[in-house]
This record gives structure tokens, C-alpha cells and sequence, in this order.
């Protein structure tokens, strides 16, 4: 399991690395039609289409490295409350219906591709296929599932070592950095 947790939080960092190479070439590609049209009055036609839809594409593709590295914000107000037992065994049936419901989406998601391509739509300006944007959304999704999964078994394997005291603060740091490393 260690050894797929490994393989999988190296491919979640290489597709984050990419999201990142996309988001650089937006901004070049905004940039300089920021710059073509304040000298020649003129654009770069479809640079609205662009941004939107690879905005789209490189949030999708992040999620599973975020999650992973613990990169959101977590509201424990209610989990603070429990007893460290309790709230691991509510985290892993929240993160298991989050699995779950992530699962359903994606099943959706991949029914809509057939119907995209069996109609041809396309986007407004550059005409790039509704479909293949489906894919990679999807892929991205299907990446999240897997880290959610990942963090079900972890919790799971972890409850026997959950003590039945509250951590202070200084302890969940320590934990958090021990954690952190796949």
C-alpha cells in the first residue's frame, strides 16, 4: 500500500507541476495580449476561451496534490470537539461519502462526454471540443477520489495509535509534519 501511496502522491505532484507550466503560459499568453492591444488595438482572439477553460483544467488536475499535502483549510471547530477516537472514525466516514459522492460525479461526468461527442459541441472561439475538456476534469476528479481513499485507509490505520486525550497544539504540529511525508 506504501509503495502505491508513493507512486500515486508522485503522479499528483507531476500533474500539479504541469498545472503550474499551464498557468504560466496564461499568464504569458494574457500578457501579451494585454500588450498587443494597448500598442496595436488588436488581441489575441480566444484568450477569454483560454483562461476559462484552463483555469478549469488546472483546478481540477491540483485537487488530488492538495489534498494530499493537506493544502486546504479544514474547519475542525467540530471535530475539536470530540474525542480524538470519535472525530477519526467521523473523518473517515466523511472522507468515505466525499469518495463516494466524487465517484457519482465522475460517473456523470463520463456520460456527458458520449453526448458531447455525439453532438459535436464545441467552445465559441477555437472550437476545442467540450469533450475533451470532460476528459481532463474527470481525470482530475478521478485523482481527488483516489487521495480521498488514500486518507480513508490512512485514518483506519492510524485509529488504533488515535489516543483518547485531546493533542495540544504543539503535539498536532508535530504530528501534522510526521504525517506530511508519503
Amino acid at each position: 500500500m506504501d509503495k502505491f501511496i508513493s507512486i500515486f502522491s508522485s503522479m499528483a505532484s507531476w500533474l500539479t507541476k504541469v498545472a503550474g507550466l499551464m498557468l504560466l503560459l496564461i499568464s504569458l499568453l494574457v500578457c501579451a495580449h494585454v500588450i498587443l492591444r494597448g500598442f496595436f488595438n488588436s488581441g489575441i482572439d480566444g484568450v477569454y476561451e483560454i483562461v476559462q477553460y484552463g483555469m478549469l483544467t488546472i483546478v481540477s488536475i491540483t485537487l488530488a496534490e492538495n489534498e494530499l499535502t493537506g493544502g486546504s483549510i479544514v474547519a475542525n471547530f467540530i471535530l475539536d470537539r470530540m474525542k480524538p477516537r470519535v472525530a477519526n472514525i467521523f473523518s473517515i466516514v466523511m472522507y468515505a461519502v466525499a469518495a463516494v459522492t466524487i465517484a457519482v460525479v465522475i460517473y456523470n461526468q463520463i456520460g456527458m462526454v458520449g453526448q458531447k461527442l455525439a453532438n459535436g459541441a464545441v467552445t465559441g472561439v477555437l472550437f476545442i471540443p467540450h469533450w475533451i475538456l470532460i476528459v481532463i476534469i474527470c481525470i482530475g476528479l478521478f485523482f481527488f477520489t483516489i487521495a480521498f481513499l488514500i486518507k480513508v485507509v490512512t485514518l483506519i490505520r492510524n485509529h488504533k495509535n488515535v489516543g483518547d486525550r485531546a493533542l495540544t497544539a504543539d503535539e498536532i504540529a508535530a504530528e501534522m509534519t510526521a504525517n506530511t511525508e508519503f
